[in-house]
């Protein structure tokens, strides 16, 4: 079976409101079904799931798409994942579909070759005295290099590249998967000279690598690119071998690197993530919250650890992460710590971490005032009102400021920053005229409308290139009520107007013809006005006359 077939075939079978009911608490709503969105949080219902079109789409953060877009997302797997587990789900077996090596997804060949380098890596480690010296060298156990899969790439510039090719992987696929990269003389190897360490998804596949220099080579640590299975915002470093630790714990420890991960692991501390040199980002954190609410910001006591600690809390509270934050003493990291102190001196500052508000006026260096600012700015930013409550009486007791005058001014706040979210939530619909979405929505819920509009309708008068794109995919779909067809290759601003659009039509679906005439003759209208103002502003007496004389024949046929 092909792989549209068989996908189509998938979706036939399951409903979408029955599926995404696994995931979120829906509650009917019109014609639709309303919950709280999974992929970002929220206090109000913006994520909406229509089910006579079988797709879902959120208000507040533009997500949108179909059944297995849902699954992709939300347990950020390949398509071939996804598909087998939709496929198990309605009993379909895809047998011949994995064997046919044609209709499996780039992604699927590109995590295979991953997996393929990462035992070559942790081979050459084995294999290289100077390599096993370092690594054991930073107080690595042989027990803890097996389990995080640490590795090596020798020198020489095709060492993974010919070894690749002698199992059988394209150099297409080697290049997609971010293990070589081209140069004036061809392909060579990304990684060379570099311990390795394997990044993996949170279901344990390798998705990309980290190479640290053994000297002091600059860059000091080199990542992979982003690639169809590896986006480096939305990935954790040890999720996978800390998933069921933060879930006990019921927190997680977020430090910097590869190695403060490694050996907060290796000394017990096991609840440990560390995002991949970069600072935290919403894709981590909708990562983390199917784990835990609750974090501990490890960091440097330094200027550079406090500014990065300080970068993070914006972001925690939005997502409603109750956060805590461990600082260690200046020139320290996690790594160093627990080498020189151990385990029982680390449990010991963890027991003295600090609060959000603790932290802002330990580490303040402005006054009073300023710090109350910003802290009531962080407790706006808060989406969980109880624990903004309980930060709010924190604060009125640390500053001996009157619990009513912190609150007043938090009301202040907060209504600002409310009101900035709203206008920043807003899909972009202000390109063109509201009658092309309109007529557009139309389409999209009665496809056998497109001929008649697009007969009536200048395709050079469209002014949002989105609007004339889905137009167009609707038109060249082989079967125009089926979203698949239609979003097969749209790019994102395309399906969040789709979704949006196809969940919340803006008119009276019992009136679409209504609606049709109304946009159509609306839209006349202001091409007609504007060749007049045109004519009236060039002084073309002829061109106005005539212009006249035709405006009079369509108020005649009531066509504008």
């Amino acid at each position: 079976m092909k792989k549209d077939g068989l996908l189509e075939d998938i979706k036939s079978r399951i409903d979408i409101v029955d599926f995404i009911s696994d995931y979120v608490q829906l509650k009917k709503s019109g014609q639709n079904w309303k919950g709280l969105c999974p992929f970002h949080q929220e206090k109000t219902p913006s994520f909406t799931v229509s089910q006579s079109k079988q797709i879902f789409h959120c208000f507040g953060c533009g997500a949108g798409g179909d059944v297995i877009t849902f699954l992709l997302k939300h347990d950020s797997l390949s398509f071939h994942e996804a598909l087998t587990i939709l496929a198990q789900k309605v009993g379909i077996a895809i047998d011949a579909f994995k064997k046919d090596s044609k209709s499996i997804e780039k992604d699927e060949l590109v995590r295979q070759g991953l997996q393929e380098a990462g035992r070559f890596f942790a081979s050459n480690l084995k294999g290289s005295k100077n390599a096993e010296a370092y690594i054991k060298g930073r107080g690595v156990s042989l027990e803890t290099i097996e389990l995080f899969q640490i590795g090596f790439a020798p020198s020489g510039w095709s060492n993974l590249l010919n070894h690749m090719r002698k199992k059988g992987y394209s150099d297409t696929v080697i290049k997609d998967a971010g293990l070589a990269v081209s140069g004036n003389k061809g392909l060579y190897d990304m990684f060379r000279e570099r311990i390795m360490f394997p990044i993996r998804s949170m279901n344990g596949h390798v998705i990309a690598f980290g190479g640290r220099a053994m000297d002091s080579s600059m860059p000091k640590y080199i990542n992979s690119p982003e690639t169809p299975v590896f986006k480096k915002s939305e990935t954790l470093y040890g999720l996978h071998t800390g998933k069921n630790a933060i879930r006990e714990k019921g927190y997680v420890l977020i430090v910097e690197g590869y190695m403060d991960v490694i050996i907060c692991y290796q000394y017990g501390f096991r609840n440990v993530v560390a995002p991949l040199g970069t600072s935290l980002t919403p894709g981590h954190l909708q990562k983390l919250r199917k784990l835990t609410s609750e974090a501990v910001v490890v960091f440097d006591g330094d200027a550079a650890g406090i500014s990065a600690a300080k970068r993070s809390l914006p972001l925690l509270c939005k997502n409603n992460f109750k956060a805590r934050l461990l600082s260690l003493p200046e020139g320290e990291d996690p790594d160093s710590y627990l080498r020189k102190n151990g385990g029982e001196a680390f449990s010991a500052l963890l027991g003295k971490t600090q609060s959000v508000i603790e932290f802002l006026f330990s580490a303040s260096r402005g006054g009073r005032v300023e710090t109350v600012r910003e802290a009531l700015t962080l407790i706006a930013q808060n989406a969980d009102s109880l624990a903004a409550d309980e930060m709010l009486i924190e604060l009125s007791g640390k500053t001996r400021i009157s619990e009513t005058t912190v609150r007043e001014e938090f009301k202040r706040m907060k209504n600002r920053t409310d009101a900035g979210e709203r206008k920043a939530a807003l899909p972009r619909v202000s390109r063109g005229d509201r009658e092309e979405y309109l007529l557009l929505s139309a389409v999209i819920h009665f496809p056998d409308k497109l001929n008649y509009v697009l007969s009536r309708l200048d395709r050079k008068d469209i002014r949002d290139s989105a609007v004339l794109s889905l137009f167009e995919k609707i038109a060249a779909a082989q079967d125009r009520n089926n979203p698949g067809d239609i979003l097969d290759g749209a790019g994102e601003e395309e399906r969040v107007l789709f979704t949006r659009l196809s969940v919340e039509p803006g008119f009276d679906l019992e009136h679409a013809d209504r609606n049709i005439e109304d946009c159509l003759r609306t839209i006349e209208k202001k091409k007609f006005d504007k060749k007049f103002r045109q004519a009236e502003l060039s002084g073309d007496i002829q061109l106005f006359n005539a212009l006249l004389l035709e405006k009079k024949k369509l108020l005649e046929g009531n066509k504008i």
